[in-house]
């Protein structure tokens, strides 16, 4: 078996490195191999951790419960619990950092429980501090750097909020420093041939607590944009991801006026559009503004970016032609004025003076000004220069505005507490290097110096300054290649800027004083063939490289003329005016006086005051770098190795050779070598001392000047193994590790990790055992207290609670007497105001009823005095009627005479009878006639015949009729028998109204005995009788009546003129009449009609006359009189009115819904009518079709003023008796077969129209 499989087998389940058998570069190489098959990316050299970019998702790794256990892990180790480590992970580094800090640096000498002192100071020398501390993520570009810091910074935040216990006041924080990532990603990185989210700049994240480990805020540092990535980019890689984004939003490019991402100079030139890593810009792009949205940015402040944004890609697209003629000037070119005007609109700016300022510049020639134009190939890099210089400018503010959300300032500056995140860019190495590349080497080899100086040379100091046994590791130092770059004489940076500030210095010239001056540098190559094409290489740390020279000298400058940039000045925009405003020349400020975000460039302020020393890229690269290093010098470091396992992006692929280099670069096999020869424990001689005197009785340490000697024979006990060991165990015995477990040196004690934990286990079980006996004493006593406390609490709640039950039976015994005292009192109260009540109520009494009897007497007086003229007024009317009474008598007694004298005639006559034609009655005549319409007329009908047609009741004293709506009729209830007292035919809808009488009894409705008529209308009379006026009803309703056998005579009076009719005024309706003096009669006339709602005013006329109220005749009372009786009258109210009409007559009788019943008398001859059967949804009554006029019977009369039977009216009585309820068989039969003369009884209805 070949000795690679051996230490393959050795090395599988290894994770940390220093515990390998065989430490050298095959083993590291196949533990590391296996561990990435095996998805464990994460491996423990020491204190360095290997992260090697897996270029997949690992989710289980980064689980909440993955994090929370390393949570937790911490803190009970922070508790001093004795746990085994967690394995290796990017958590367990950050939580040892965060413990850190919470940590004081040294112990107090009466504090003898302390573990572990980190300084070698004693404890009287300085006071308790914090210790800052720091993570240095570093590794080749696409080792996976930035989202190992992500995954720290999120860590951090989490663990945070779990230690100080805020989780929801600090929630608000920890979300906007984890949210300025993907803003970061977005303005900061792009897609290169090695890493599809390569960050093109560095950064510095400052996270500040206070002492409770609770996160206070952060603040950003970020160093060396790439700024000529804007304008160029390599095949195959692409522009920053910002630009992208936006043209993948169809509603924000169309608002900007973008089109497709291939129309734009700066993005389509390296031919790369998408990233490889499956990334969407779309969903990139609704992160980012998420992100935005979170770091409180207003949308105004968004916009804005974004404008600039699309600004710069219209900027792009300008192009430049030269002025015709030797003038050297340039001017747009026709086909890109469009762009121009874009971007001017977008930068809101005059799209003139932005053309002035790209075509042309200001020089100062002697004291006057003077316009230089420019010519097309110079007009394109100030155009270049403009928009590298917006880009790095809306970069820097918005960290500066990133900053603002999530900055903090400590309580206490004392106390401030911070864990500072390194994410700086990876090494290197292109096909064409230039000045970027130069300088990110450059910062890599200065972050190698500093792991160097902290890993190798101080832990090598410390062992030779403490004069203790130790063989000298060899390892890889990059300090001649440091000095190579910033030596102050003949330095590759010094000399870039002293040749950059010549106004004659050139790209030529430099790289040629390289070459005379670095020949012999042994980092320093160059060939003939280089020399040709100003070429060099450098030998970095990890590898040789060789840089293009051509354009170090103008990317250096890197910034536009005085003036390309003062149309800023005129925005409308007054961000962009405060983001570029000018800002004076003068020294370099430092870090610490300058922006959180260090500005990658800025615009002089004018020609008279440019200085020669300004500023240059490398200068100002520098002075950030030294700051950072300066700060990183006073934190406690703690390194992150990224190791990249392919150079194809690919999740199978373990480059054997590949890692190899990065881990000689890197240093890993002397870290092991270091960690695992060395001593990681040490303690001050104080410290030793009272962490483990405990464990030997024998040794003495009472002088505070010799703990010395006091630690030297601690250190014998322990070698000699007498010290204190746990009786029930085996001895401990040190493990021969091939090296003195303890090192006793000048100041301190070096310990090996083993033996600390040996040491730390004993000292642990016995203060176990002993603990057990100190809680088994402190128990008992804590019992005994918590006994006498019982005790004493037990007899004052007894003491209370017998008080307690004393005082309520005393409360209750005295509320009972109480209560007795006040029913006692009340009923002495009571019986004293019954007597005094009823005095007061015979007082009362007494009073009313005087009063009433006063109020009486008065009262007849008044009634008295008013009636007296309506009492002289009935008398008056009373002989009138006993006058027209005996003219009635005489004349009845003439129809008499006349009836008999016709009987006899027409018996004389012989009853003779005639047959009539079926088809004068046909059913099937139907045509279409005009209708005759109404003559109105006067017309006496007779009563020529007694009732022949059958009934449905044949007894004569009972009989029905049928109404919809308004009965008409009021009756006189009297013993619980309703009795007819009047008939208002104006008022009625019925067409059998004239068969009521007065005097009838309503002995059914519908069939049911009336018990009670429900919601009558009541009637006043001038009798004190209360009249029931039926209401209306809503469907067909069928009314049965008793015949009274008492003949009441018809009294002929005014009241029963044909000229009358009625309208019954409700109580819930206005009159709607204006009634006005008679000239002549002195009674009220009819005015106007305002409406006609009361039922029967479909008869009232202007002009007609009010002759009665409620029966009352009021023609011969005065006209106040009558106007106040209508307005005292208790409604409703039947007036009599008399019609002014000559025509009107109630011989024909007009029914409340407009139609009226007629009368005529058939004596011989053809009666000239068809009739019609009725159907079921009509009328029960048979219906004229058709009318003769040739053979019509009335024609044969020739009577004037005659109401005429047209089509459309309907046969509703034969010799005044209904036929509503008799066959229509029998209706035919006693027309043809019958005796005449006959009264037949016609309904015709009024015309829809008229005046209202």
């Amino acid at each position: 078996m070949s000795k690679k499989k051996v230490a393959a087998k050795k090395s599988t389940t290894v994770e940390d490195l220093t515990l390998l058998v065989t430490l050298d570069e095959i083993t590291i190489l196949n533990a590391l191999q296996a561990r990435f098959k095996q998805s464990f990316i994460y491996t423990s050299t020491g204190a360095i951790l290997l992260a090697i970019n897996p270029f997949r998702p690992i989710d289980h790794l980064y689980s909440p419960d993955v994090q929370q256990e390393y949570i937790d892990h911490g803190y009970r180790r922070m508790m001093g619990e004795k746990l085994e480590k967690m394995p290796p992970h990017v958590y367990a580094v950050a939580d040892t950092a965060f413990r850190d800090m919470n940590r004081d640096m040294w112990v107090r000498p009466d504090n003898p429980n302390t573990n572990v002192v980190f300084q070698a100071a004693e404890p009287e020398s300085m006071p308790m501090v914090s210790s800052n501390q720091s993570i240095l993520v570093s590794g080749e570009s696409g080792a996976g750097k930035t989202e190992t810091a992500k995954i720290i910074m999120h860590y951090l935040g989490s663990v945070s909020m779990a230690t100080a216990h805020d989780g929801h006041a600090k929630d608000h924080i920890r979300s906007r420093v984890l949210e300025s990532n993907p803003i970061l990603e977005a303005f900061g990185n792009a897609r290169t041939n090695r890493n599809n989210n390569s960050s093109r700049f560095g950064k510095f994240i400052r996270l500040g607590f206070d002492p409770a480990g609770s996160l206070l805020g952060a603040s950003i540092l970020t160093y060396l944009l790439e700024r000529v990535r804007l304008v160029s980019q390599a095949p195959g890689e692409r522009n920053y991801h910002i630009f992208y984004e936006l043209l993948s939003s169809p509603e924000d490019a169309r608002a900007y006026g973008l089109g497709s991402v291939e129309s734009y100079n700066y993005v389509n030139k390296s031919g790369c559009f998408v990233r490889l890593d499956g990334v969407d810009d779309k969903v990139s792009f609704a992160t980012t503004r998420h992100a935005m949205t979170t770091m409180g940015m207003s949308s105004e402040e968004q916009n804005s970016v974004l404008q600039l944004v699309a600004a710069i890609l219209h900027l792009g697209n300008v192009q430049f032609d030269a002025i015709p003629g030797d003038s050297g000037g340039s001017v747009i070119r026709p086909s890109t004025v469009a762009a121009l005007d874009q971007a001017a609109k977008l930068l809101g700016v005059d799209a003139a003076t932005l053309e002035k300022s790209l075509c042309s510049k200001d020089i100062i020639a002697g004291f006057d000004q003077v316009t230089v134009l420019l010519s097309p190939d110079k007009a394109e890099v100030t155009r270049d220069v403009v928009a590298k210089t917006m880009y790095a400018e809306l970069f820097d503010w918005l960290v500066a505005r990133i900053n603002e959300s999530i900055q903090y300032t400590p309580q206490d500056p004392a106390a401030d507490r911070f864990i500072g995140v390194v994410d700086i860019f990876g090494f290197e190495i292109f096909e064409t290097n230039s000045l970027e590349q130069l300088c990110i080497n450059f910062a890599n080899e200065k972050l190698q110096q500093l792991f160097s100086q902290f890993v190798f040379e101080k832990e090598q100091e410390e062992y030779i300054r403490e004069a203790i046994p130790w063989e000298f590791v060899e390892y890889p130092n990059n300090d001649a290649c440091v000095a190579l770059f910033e030596a102050r004489r003949g330095g590759l940076l010094p000399v870039l800027d002293e040749e950059s500030r010549l106004p004659s210095g050139n790209d030529q010239h430099l790289v040629q004083t390289y070459y005379d001056m670095l020949a012999k540098h042994p980092h320093f190559n160059v060939s003939p063939l280089q020399k040709k094409i100003l070429h060099f290489q450098i030998v970095h740390y990890a590898g040789s490289v060789t840089y293009v020279g051509e354009g170090f000298c103008e990317k250096n400058k890197d910034h536009a003329h005085a003036d390309a940039l003062s149309f800023f000045a005129g925005s409308t925009f007054p961000l962009y005016q405060s983001m570029f405003k000018p800002l004076p020349e003068g020294p370099l400020s430092s870090p610490a006086n300058r922006p959180l975000s260090s500005p990658s460039n800025r615009p002089l302020s004018s020609p008279a005051h440019r200085s020669k020393q300004a500023s240059t890229v490398v200068s100002k690269f520098r002075t950030q770098l030294t700051s950072l290093l300066s700060l990183l010098h006073t934190t406690e470091p703690h390194f992150i190795r990224c190791v990249k396992p392919n150079d194809s992006a690919s999740s199978e692929i373990f480059d054997e050779t590949r890692v190899t280099e990065q881990l000689r670069c890197s240093g890993v096999l002397e870290a092991a070598k270091i960690s695992r020869t060395g001593y990681p424990l040490r303690f001050s001689h104080a410290a030793f001392v009272h962490s483990y005197i405990c464990l030997c009785p024998g040794v003495r340490a009472d002088d505070p000047t010799s703990m010395r000697k006091s630690a030297q024979d601690i250190i014998h006990v322990f070698r000699a193994g007498t010290f204190m060991q746990p009786a029930n165990e085996p001895p401990i015995v040190f493990a021969d590790e091939g090296r003195e477990p303890f090192q006793l040196g000048l100041t301190k004690v070096f310990m090996v990790l083993s033996v600390y934990e040996q040491l730390n286990a004993v000292r642990e079980t016995l203060f176990g055992a002993s603990v057990l006996d100190i809680q088994r004493v402190i128990r008992g006593w804590l019992a005994r207290v918590h006994y006498r406390r019982c005790y004493a609490a037990i007899l004052k709640i007894q003491s209370t609670f017998r008080m307690s039950v004393i005082r309520r039976a005393f409360l209750q015994l005295r509320q009972s007497m109480i209560l007795v005292q006040k029913i006692v009192r009340g009923y002495l109260a009571r019986i004293k105001y019954i007597r005094w009540k009823q005095n007061r109520a015979a007082i009362r009494i007494q009073s009313t009823i005087r009063c009433f009897l006063a109020r009486r007497i008065v009262n007849h007086k008044r009634v008295h005095k008013a009636l007296r003229p309506v009492v002289s007024e009935l008398e008056s009317v009373l002989e009138y009627s006993k006058q027209m009474e005996l003219e009635q008598e005489e004349q009845q007694k003439k129809q008499q005479q006349q009836q008999q004298a016709a009987q006899q005639d027409m018996r004389g006559r012989g009853n003779s009878t005639r047959s009539v034609r079926l088809d004068e009655f046909s059913e099937d005549s139907d045509s279409d006639f005009d209708d005759d319409g109404i003559v109105m007329g006067d017309h006496n009908g007779g009563y020529a015949a007694a009732p022949l047609l059958p009934r449905r009741f044949s007894s004569a004293d009972t009989y029905e009729v049928e109404a919809i709506g308004q009965l008409g009729v009021c009756f006189e209830a009297h013993d619980g028998r309703y009795t007819v007292h009047k008939v208002h035919a104006t008022l009625s809808q019925c067409v059998d109204i004239s068969s009521v009488n007065v005097g009838d009894v309503l002995v059914a409705i519908n069939g049911q005995p009336v018990r009670s008529i429900q919601l009558p209308l009541m009637l006043q009379t001038s009798h004190d009788k209360t009249l029931l006026f039926y209401p209306p009803v809503e469907r067909r309703t069928t009314f049965r009546f008793h015949r009274s056998k008492q003949v009441i005579p018809k009294t002929t009076s005014a009241l029963s003129s044909n000229k009358a009719f009625d309208v019954l005024w409700d109580d819930s309706r206005t009159l709607g009449v204006s009634l006005r003096k008679h000239p002549q009669l002195n009674v009220p006339q009819v005015g106007q009609i305002v409406h006609y709602d009361n039922p029967g005013m479909v008869n009232l006329h202007e002009g007609d006359i009010l002759i009665a109220l409620n029966g009352l005749d009021i023609r011969r009372m005065e006209f106040s009189m009558i106007l106040d009786l209508m307005k005292d009258a208790v409604r409703p109210i039947v007036l009599t009115f008399e019609s002014s009409v000559p025509t009107y007559s109630t011989s024909s009788i007009s029914l409340l819904d407009g139609s009226f019943l007629f009368h005529v008398i058939w004596d011989d001859g053809n009666l000239g009518v068809a009739l019609k059967q009725p159907t079921g949804g009509e009328s029960v009554y048979p219906k004229v079709i058709h009318v003769n006029m040739k053979e019509h019977f009335m024609q044969r009369r020739a009577v004037r003023n005659e109401v005429k039977i047209s089509r459309g009216d309907r046969l509703v009585k034969i010799n005044h008796q209904s036929i509503r309820h008799t066959p229509y068989a029998s209706i035919l039969e006693q027309l043809r077969d019958g005796p005449k003369p006959v009264i037949l009884t016609f309904q015709k209805r009024k015309k829809t129209k008229q005046a209202a």
